[in-house]
């Protein structure tokens, strides 16, 4: 192979071997689930050029190589053209978001990636990715993530924070196999119901920062405008959210019915007409859901000062409920995102599931699908995985991001949706 392939292949891919099971494997016992029954037809995908080769044994050398490690790779010209060579491409069976995401990684390897077309993909899956926050990711953002008992459903959360911890809006997504998943900017907290079928967050607002110690009636205005309730009502139940200058937020907590959503029925949301939701928890049995009121000193990660229940399907109030008596999810605390700290994207991670394995090693995320004996990889796209649904259709990862600023984490969280086809 001349020395262009091999330098692609080695500084882009971060080759490893399909069956390799070294390392430090985080992996989960294979699931008896079924797997989703969510499929597309023939994937539309984006081309993309990484590399042009000096003679025609080199390129296909090349496409070989990255053929093996789970890359689509377009069939390489019989000729070579006036002005390029021999080029070598391949499709990434997805989003423009997630071709933008691959190129900018092989990018930061050293290949010099571009977009050269539109081309179906023949890998038998397609892919999208979706970034668990798209808004502020603060001074520094903490991760964590809880799974369902069957592990066909993950809630995964952004948590940022800003300067001296005050509290900044979170970001989450709720996947679960079968249905698309349901992402939500702006929200001060999430909780998940105990049978998983309920997704309960509350509605970040803030008022715009001022100069003045007090928040001038417009603003209140405005705020009680954009929440959508009476302003007495925000008023009353807002908090401030800087220790620096005058700036307030309040809540307004949301409820996402997924029992009956599907690929084609979308989840029923309803906002509730209360201005709270500091902290959202469960009764352990899911009869009531429990809204948090935020304490006297506000901090991001401060617990609620006490709790009241209510009625999930309406808002009603039913009570109040001590701490102790509601549901503890076990949520697992992942990397932070710092623009100071670049996460280690060599380590590896290695995922079971009973329809496909997910592994990740050198910066690339791979399915592996059972073919027979054998493990035929796909590249899934650049990061390491976190975590993974039973049957590998979602994929919580952490990657690089392309639409980082100089003043932003160099890293993301992210999930990619896998299906099959």
């Amino acid at each position: 192979m001349p020395a262009i392939g091999r330098t692609v292949a080695i500084i882009a891919l971060g080759a490893i071997s399909a069956g390799a099971c070294s390392g430090t494997d985080r992996s989960q016992a294979s699931a008896d689930t079924a797997p989703s029954r969510a499929t597309y037809g023939p994937t539309a995908g984006t081309l993309i050029r990484i590399s042009v080769a000096t003679d025609s044994a080199g390129a296909s050398a090349m496409a070989d190589s990255l053929e093996r490690e789970g890359w689509d790779v377009a069939a390489p010209p019989r000729r070579a053209t006036a002005t390029t060579g021999w080029p070598v491409d391949i499709t990434v069976p997805g989003d423009t978001a997630l071709a933008r995401s691959v190129i900018y990684a092989l990018m930061k390897s050293g290949a010099q990636a571009q977009t050269v077309g539109a081309r179906t993909s023949a890998t038998g899956i397609a892919l999208a990715v979706t970034a668990v926050n798209r808004g502020s990711h603060g001074m520094s953002a903490r991760v964590r993530w809880v799974t369902s008992p069957d592990r066909r459903a993950l809630l995964a959360v952004e948590d940022p924070r800003g300067a001296e911890n005050d509290p900044v809006p979170n970001g989450f997504v709720f996947a679960r196999e079968g249905i698309p998943l349901v992402q939500r900017d702006s929200a001060w907290d999430v909780a998940v119901s105990p049978d998983w079928q309920r997704v309960a967050y509350s509605r970040a607002y803030t008022t715009r920062p001022g100069e003045s110690d007090s928040v001038p009636p417009i603003e209140w205005r405005r705020l009680a405008g954009r929440v959508g309730l009476k302003e007495s009502l925000v008023r009353r139940n807002a908090f401030p959210t800087s220790g620096m200058v005058s700036a307030y937020g309040v809540a307004r907590t949301v409820m996402v019915d997924l029992s009956a959503a599907s690929d084609t029925v979308p989840p029923r949301e309803t906002a509730f007409s209360i201005a709270e939701g500091w902290r959202l928890a469960w009764t352990p049995d899911g009869a009531r859901l429990a809204v948090g009121a935020p304490p006297e000193v506000i901090a991001d990660d401060a617990q609620a000062s006490r709790w009241r229940l209510v009625d999930p399907q309406n808002g009603d109030s039913r009570g109040v409920v001590d701490a102790a008596m509601l549901a503890r999810p076990q949520w697992v605390e992942g990397p932070t995102i710092d623009v100071s700290t670049d996460v280690d994207m060599k380590q590896r991670h290695a995922f079971r599931g009973g329809q496909a394995d997910v592994e990740s090693e050198d910066g690339w995320i791979r399915m592996y699908l059972r073919d027979g004996a054998r493990r035929v990889p796909r590249i899934v796209g650049p990061g390491i995985a976190l975590a993974m649904t039973a049957n590998g259709e979602f994929v919580l990862a952490m990657a690089p991001d392309p639409n980082a600023k100089s003043y932003d984490p160099p890293n993301h969280l992210i999930v990619y949706r896998i299906l099959r086809r």
